[in-house]
């Protein structure tokens, strides 16, 4: 009987450990992209550019291929509207690892507030980033976004 036991236990520690590792690595994955939204929140685009790949190429939602010497273009237009105050909400979908790459899913609202804290407009995103392993380093090598239309 000791015997069966620790075999059967044998057999099911590896499938354990491998889904603590799997979700232990979607959630620093996670941890990459809500890093993401904190430098456009505080209108840091050096800090930014650390998350992307040299070699990144995507779709913003501009439409037009992008590589990551212009990604971060749009973070300080965010941040110029002196009238307007800029919050972001993100509803996490999925992410999901493949070894030493991740595809994260999640839908980003953009929140516009004047300066009585008033919500003067809202407008949602789908996001997708694929994110590589370099150097123990997640970095976003893909991804793309689309608004979702106010009268979905």
């Amino acid at each position: 009987m000791k015997l069966l036991s620790f075999t059967l236990l044998s057999l099911l520690l590896p499938v354990t450990a491998a889904a603590q590792s799997s979700e232990q690595t979607q959630e620093q994955v996670w941890q990459r992209e809500l890093q993401y939204w904190k430098y456009v929140g505080s209108n840091d685009t050096t800090g930014y550019l650390t998350l992307w790949h040299d070699n990144f190429i995507g779709y913003p939602d501009t439409g037009s291929l992008t590589r990551k010497d212009k990604i971060a273009g749009w973070i300080t237009e965010v941040h110029s509207k002196k009238d307007r105050h800029y919050e972001y909400r993100l509803i996490r979908k999925a992410v999901n690892v493949f070894g030493d790459v991740a595809v994260t899913f999640y839908d980003e609202e953009d929140i516009w507030k004047n300066n009585k804290n008033e919500i003067v407009s809202k407008e949602t995103f789908k996001i997708t980033h694929t994110w590589q392993k370099h150097h123990n380093t997640w970095l976003i090598i893909g991804g793309m976004s689309a608004p979702i239309p106010n009268d979905l």
